[in-house]
């Protein structure tokens, strides 16, 4: 890490060392001191709609678990048996407790742990004490945040959203989710997002052509960026006349564009492959046949991301490899 300058202007900057993108050591203090730390986007709040309405899953090796309460609120929690470390749910569904598939210990629906079967008289032992670890969770828009800390303080996430609010991704209505393993690490997947719309112009060419790329322009805040960009074919009803693309700090994009959202999260699985989830969101006036056409064409500007990314990767492993200069005139930001 000794060998990267991250003070360095942006005239004499270099990228970050291959080391960064292949080595276990990188990825395990990457486990700790970003994903363990930081609000991540993990699911949708449409899977939670009545009480016991239940998800879960597992990022960067911590499994969660978030339920919809009788009172309407929402919990999290860590999804681990308090006897023996088992997850007490899987996937998403309906219950009024969870029971732990290993031993039958058994949680009420706010975590509270309402049977220990066989346990026995136990000196010292405290029911209360032994209920699910609560973690925390919070809304935004559509999404469901969560962080592994049990009181985190709140993301600052509010200028993001008076822009999305304005754009009225609220009124917009889930429609499909797809998820992609790509053969890179995670973090070559949002080096490519936040280039500023450098490889735009010469990977995606649809794209390019619909887009006005002279208007592009990046802004950097906290802990989040948003680049923006005018449409430049004004018939085009896809990408509209303007477009937004968000990304929070770590692994979150959020794509505004026409009558269209689509959110992107990117979740490391080994320091060399990564897995990308899609989720897209139209007008509820758009009928079937543009839904479809409008994926199709959102989905070969992914494909041509996979594609590209998973080159960067096996060109970053050769010994040939020197992290090369950055290009100011595009790759820049203002804060």
């Amino acid at each position: 890490m000794d060998n990267f300058n991250a003070k360095a202007s942006i005239q004499e900057a270099h990228a970050p060392p291959a080391s960064w993108y292949f080595e276990q050591r990188y990825q395990d203090i990457e486990r700790y001191e970003i994903f363990s730390k930081q609000w991540l986007a993990v699911s949708r709040v449409n899977t939670l709609v009545e009480p016991g309405h239940f998800v879960s899953g597992c990022t960067a090796q911590e499994p969660w678990l978030i339920a919809r309460q009788e009172d309407q609120s929402l919990k999290a929690f860590a999804n681990v048996c308090r006897h023996n470390g088992t997850e007490v749910a899987s996937g998403k569904g309906h219950c009024q407790e969870f029971v732990c598939p290993y031993h039958g210990w058994t949680y009420e629906l706010d975590g509270r742990l309402k049977k220990a079967p066989q346990l026995g008289a136990r000196d010292n032992f405290k029911r209360a004490d032994h209920g699910l670890k609560e973690i925390s969770v919070q809304l935004f828009g559509p999404l469901l945040l969560l962080n592994i800390q049990q009181g985190a303080p709140s993301p600052k996430l509010t200028e993001l959203e008076q822009r999305l609010t304005a754009m009225s991704w609220q009124d917009l209505r889930y429609v499909k989710s797809q998820s992609y393993t790509l053969n890179c690490n995670w973090k070559v997947f949002v080096d490519n997002y936040l280039d500023g719309g450098y490889h735009v112009g010469h990977l995606h060419k649809n794209l390019a052509s619909k887009i006005d790329l002279e208007s592009y322009q990046t802004e950097i805040f906290d802990n989040f960026s948003i680049q923006s960009v005018s449409g430049g074919d004004i018939n085009d009803m896809r990408l509209g006349s303007d477009a937004l693309y968000a990304w929070v700090y770590p692994n979150l994009m959020i794509n505004r564009y026409g009558p269209m959202l689509d959110i992107n999260t990117v979740t490391p699985l080994t320091p060399t492959t990564c897995r990308v989830d899609f989720d897209w969101y139209f007008d509820k006036k758009c009928d079937n046949a543009f839904i479809e056409e409008a994926i199709g064409e959102s989905q070969q500007v992914q494909d041509e991301d996979i594609a590209i990314c998973e080159s960067l990767q096996v060109g970053m492993g050769s010994s040939h490899y020197i992290p090369g200069p950055y290009a100011p005139k595009i790759e820049h930001a203002k804060y």
